[in-house]
């Protein structure tokens, strides 16, 4: 050790830099992001909860029970969505654009408007065979008057998918493909058909599939029946099919 360092008797030892003190940890935290989640975003959350929303109808889901699925603390869903029908709000908005995307990748520009409503079937059948209870979701979301985000969301989502079918049957009249129809009916009869073959065939059974068909051969064949059931309805001919 250097002289100059040496501590002797008469000397002081020298006092530490005086601390600046350390502010007590506030009771309360501010409204925010909760600490410790900050791999976890807004994004994740709602595809937890459409995940769950696959097995249990949204009238017995809560920010509680969303939580839980998730497996993070409830403080996160309340800090992203407040209140239970902001999360319904945002799930709906995911799941409709999910099978609004699906049917535009396949859909392009070319096809002819019995393609675009064989297409629609298509995925819907599909779309209901995961996500059964996505009316349901949508009559939740409906029920709250009070949320105007609700009350957009419903609003939008039907004048878009009345446009769509509004499109596709003038096109359609155009072609020489299809008579004037509702286009409100027309939306209301397929979207019915393709979200009943799910409860319908859990209901019935397998007794009503063909010898080892399993339940997506039994779907695409349900596909056809109401796609050339529908096309015998508003085809601009008795016999026209879906090509």
């Amino acid at each position: 050790m250097a002289k100059d360092d040496i501590v002797t008797g008469d000397q002081k030892a020298p006092e530490s830099p005086r601390k600046t003190p350390v502010r007590a940890a506030k009771a309360s935290r501010a409204i925010g992001r909760p600490a410790g989640k900050r791999g976890i975003g807004k994004e994740f959350l709602v595809e937890r909860t459409a995940d769950l929303l696959r097995t249990v109808p949204p009238e017995k889901l809560s920010l509680s029970v969303a939580a839980r699925h998730a497996k993070v603390h409830l403080t996160l869903f309340k800090y992203y969505f407040q209140d239970r029908t902001r999360l319904l709000v945002d799930v709906a908005r995911t799941l409709s654009k999910e099978i609004g995307d699906r049917v535009a990748a396949i859909e392009g520009d070319t096809k002819s408007a019995p393609q675009r409503l064989a297409i629609r079937i298509d995925m819907m059948v599909d779309f209901f065979l995961i996500n059964p209870f996505y009316h349901r979701l949508m009559v939740e979301i409906m029920d709250d008057e009070t949320d105007p985000l609700a009350t957009e969301l419903i609003s939008l989502w039907m004048s878009k998918t009345l446009d769509i079918y509004r499109g596709i049957i003038d096109a359609g009249v155009a072609e020489g493909t299809l008579r004037r129809v509702d286009p409100y009916f027309t939306f209301l009869a397929i979207m019915g058909l393709c979200e009943k073959f799910r409860h319908a065939s859990k209901l019935f059974g397998r007794s009503q599939f063909l010898p080892d068909e399993t339940q997506q051969d039994a779907a695409a064949r349900y596909k056809r029946f109401v796609t050339d059931m529908i096309m015998q309805g508003v085809g601009a001919t008795p016999a026209g099919g879906a090509p």
